[in-house]
């Protein structure tokens, strides 16, 4: 089992890219689709999914399992926690994509109604993304989004957290004033040196590798050293 740090898993980025080639894009196309399974194995066939994502390498994962989830025939909501003119690079790429599928998009309001329809209209079986933010995170987190997580935890859903539960400090495991209280968590290249803490327990529920498709050899030299 590989262990990762904040600053390791930003240099696997850097260096797929710069190193091998392997160009963004590719690499969250391989983390998305494994988050839209993950997320099928919670779900009936045909039912319905609310990815929330922000405007991050993150959020475009996430929008990435929009896609493959709307084309698996469920009924995908998109709930974005900013403005779209904030997203930007691969993950603005893949908004446009949502965009051209006409996947239904609502863009966050401070009273949080969207999330509040979405979870008063749902089942009990559909699930939540949440595609958030992800390990690059290190500040405490303000109103809406604070609000939103907070909602989204007393709701009786299973959420599926990209990477990391948002909120959630990689590199120590505290909650940054809130996080998502996740049913599983899809963490990419091995595990963060934060969900060795015993205060992150309550928010990762079960842990799954992602590969992202970075070579194994990268992974081994970014990864801590034990």
């Amino acid at each position: 089992m590989l262990w990762f740090s904040r600053a390791g898993l930003m240099e696997v980025d850097r260096r797929a890219v710069e190193d091998f080639g392997i160009e963004v894009p590719v690499l969250m196309e391989n983390a998305g689709r494994q988050v839209a399974e993950v997320a099928r194995s919670y779900m009936m066939e045909g039912s319905a999914v609310l990815i929330i994502a922000g405007a991050g390498n993150n959020g475009g994962d996430g929008l990435v399992a929009a896609r493959h989830l709307a084309n698996r025939g469920h009924q995908v909501q998109i709930l974005l926690i900013c403005d779209e003119s904030k997203f930007t690079g691969a993950a603005q790429k893949q908004l446009q994509i949502v965009r051209k599928m006409e996947l239904p998009v609502v863009i966050l309001p401070r009273q949080n109604d969207a999330l509040i329809r979405w979870l008063e209209n749902s089942d009990v079986g559909d699930a939540v993304v949440d595609a958030m933010f992800g390990t690059g995170l290190n500040r405490p987190l303000d109103a809406p989004v604070k609000d939103l997580i907070m909602q989204l935890n007393n709701a009786n859903h299973r959420v599926i957290s990209v990477d990391i539960p948002s909120g959630l400090d990689c590199d120590t495991g505290q909650a940054l004033g809130i996080a998502v209280q996740a049913a599983h968590t899809v963490s990419f290249c091995g595990m963060k040196i934060g969900f060795e803490s015993a205060d992150a327990i309550r928010y990762l529920g079960q842990i799954s590798i992602g590969d992202i498709g970075a070579p194994v050899a990268l992974l081994q030299a970014c990864a801590e050293k034990r």
